[in-house]
């Protein structure tokens, strides 16, 4: 296998699961567009502030 990557979709939920769970980070993939990259920015902040009530 040449190619170290696989293109898929997930939805928000799932995500925001994966990374409040912190199953997945941020250096585990890369965005493909600047929603995209808005979107988990957002999850991440929103995972942040859920740690810091904790």
């Amino acid at each position: 296998m040449e190619n170290n990557w696989v293109n898929i979709a997930i939805s928000v939920n799932a995500l925001a699961s994966l990374i409040e769970s912190e199953c997945i980070h941020a250096v585990d993939f890369k965005c493909l567009d600047i929603d995209s990259k808005k979107t988990v920015w957002k999850l991440f902040l929103a995972a942040v502030k859920l740690t810091k009530k904790e």
